[in-house]
């Protein structure tokens, strides 16, 4: 079978055997593909420089599994971006990975309609490493995210998150009462995104 190629968010890895990885990334289409990385643990040449990460932004190259959700074949990765602001300190990047979360929850193998999910994520990943404002950065993930999903509609105070591109996230700074807005509602915002994802998982859109 003829090798692919596209570009990835890795969302997630788990060790499998004793050096194998299991893989799971967001294609540039939106949808989610799981890999299996035959000996990644060992092999410098295809895998080196823990180019594997969650987070990293890479090209792959793999064979496509025969078998419907099944695992595909990582041949190659090539490293794109690894997004490296985000690990400055513990708390972007515990964010980053809350950013990963949600898009593992909702994307679906076999989906190349959400290319939305895909950009968002990818902005998401760049910005937060350059943000001054990690808490308002988050609020906009927060609200892009669960707007994208159909799930909220805009109220007036969410206007600047929602017409604002999250690129250009540091705008919203310069809005009066903008930090009061986030410090009264990121809380539940966040808790509405975390059910979302418990509702996403019950309708059976992950594994």
């Amino acid at each position: 079978m003829s090798e692919t190629q596209d570009r990835f968010i890795i969302l997630k890895k788990t060790k499998y055997a004793e050096a194998d990885l299991i893989i799971h990334a967001l294609s540039s289409a939106g949808s989610k593909k799981s890999f299996i990385a035959r000996s990644a643990l060992k092999s410098k040449k295809r895998f080196g420089g823990g180019i594997l990460e969650p987070t990293h932004f890479v090209n792959m190259t793999y064979k496509e599994s025969k078998i419907e959700g099944g695992l595909h074949t990582l041949n190659e990765a090539t490293l794109i971006d690894d997004f490296k602001l985000i690990r400055t300190d513990y708390d972007r990047l515990e964010i980053a990975f809350f950013f990963l979360n949600c898009a593992y929850h909702v994307s679906l193998e076999g989906d190349d309609s959400s290319h939305f999910l895909f950009n968002l994520l990818g902005h998401a990943l760049r910005g937060l490493g350059a943000t001054k404002n990690i808490l308002r950065f988050k609020m906009h993930f927060c609200l892009k995210f669960m707007y994208q999903q159909g799930v909220i509609s805009m109220d007036e105070w969410m206007a600047p998150f929602l017409k604002i591109n999250i690129a250009d996230s540091d705008q919203i700074d310069e809005i009066p009462e903008i930090n009061k807005n986030i410090s009264d509602y990121l809380d539940s915002i966040e808790s509405q995104v975390l059910q979302y994802l418990k509702t996403a998982d019950n309708a059976g859109s992950v594994y």
